[in-house]
């Protein structure tokens, strides 16, 4: 049984040893080789767009080549941290699409997979299935009961389900320690760290808007053991769909890392989003 945990500050451990190809970054997307499908695209500009205004959507886009986590069957899985910027934008930006998760999978392959709720990730035969072998940490924006969502707004740390293993309403402890609320699809862009330490089986989630010194408490630490989801080989991407709410999810820049803390992403090299829709009230 996993155990949940509160915050922590962060300190990343090595475990183990992986190849130095195992650590990525993209400052903006023009040029890159990735595996993508559904409507997902890198724009003119240079964004990886997963989700545009077409309805009723599920995209993929992966880094094609697999990440080593773990030397052997019977080894424990490495140390590993990812960043990214994502930006919502949404015709309403009151109402919108699913959301965008940050996936670890065996398989780039998602045709089984429905969009809507199950984020292109699952279906309802697949969704909890611990043969899936799927990490994914997801930033929410619909309120699912089916799932047991805490809300419209929020991060979630989800393993072979999209019934949260643990989740919490999106934002980030400022510098003062207050925690401020963060808008998934207030059109601004957000930076993500998901950190795992192989010893101690730390898994960290740290949200805050881009441009703001990464917070010290993260959004999110639980106790995991990933020894039991995730295999030697794996492939790191992102998913995301869309339901009747004209919105797109973009992608502005991303790394990955083994072993190491991932590659500082160069915030000034990263490509704009553009500019979201109208603003209402959201009814309740």
């Amino acid at each position: 049984m996993y155990a949940k945990v509160s915050f922590f500050c962060f300190l990343l451990l090595g475990l183990g040893s992986s190849d130095e190809e195992d650590a990525f970054t993209f400052n903006g997307f023009r040029g890159a080789k990735l595996s993508m499908d559904g409507v997902a695209e890198i724009t003119d500009g240079g964004l990886l767009r997963l989700t545009n205004t077409t309805k009723l959507v599920a995209s993929h886009a992966f880094r094609p080549s697999p990440v080593r986590f773990r030397a052997s069957p019977t080894s424990g899985v490495f140390s590993f941290s990812s960043t990214f910027v994502f930006g919502i934008v949404a015709e309403d930006r009151e109402l919108s699409g699913h959301g965008v998760a940050f996936v670890v999978s065996p398989s780039m392959d998602f045709r089984g997979a429905i969009g809507a709720h199950y984020m292109g990730l699952f279906n309802a035969t697949s969704n909890g299935d611990r043969s899936n072998h799927v990490l994914a940490v997801e930033l929410d924006t619909i309120f699912n009961p089916e799932f047991e969502d805490i809300d419209f707004n929020h991060a979630g740390i989800d393993i072979n389900s999209l019934r949260s293993f643990n989740s919490t309403p999106a934002g980030y402890f400022a510098g003062d320690g207050v925690f401020r609320n963060l808008s998934l699809i207030s059109g601004d862009p957000i930076q993500v760290w998901v950190e795992y330490d192989g010893l101690s089986l730390q898994l960290k989630v740290t949200l805050s808007p881009m441009g703001f010194p990464k917070p010290r408490v993260p959004l999110l630490s639980s106790t995991v053991n990933l020894s039991d989801v995730l295999r030697e080989e794996m492939y790191v991407g992102f998913s995301s769909s869309s339901d009747p709410f004209l919105t797109s999810h973009y992608l502005l820049g991303w790394s990955f890392g083994v072993n190491g803390t991932a590659p500082a992403l160069d915030l000034s090299r990263l490509p704009p989003l553009p500019r979201g829709g109208r603003r209402r009230v959201r009814r309740h």
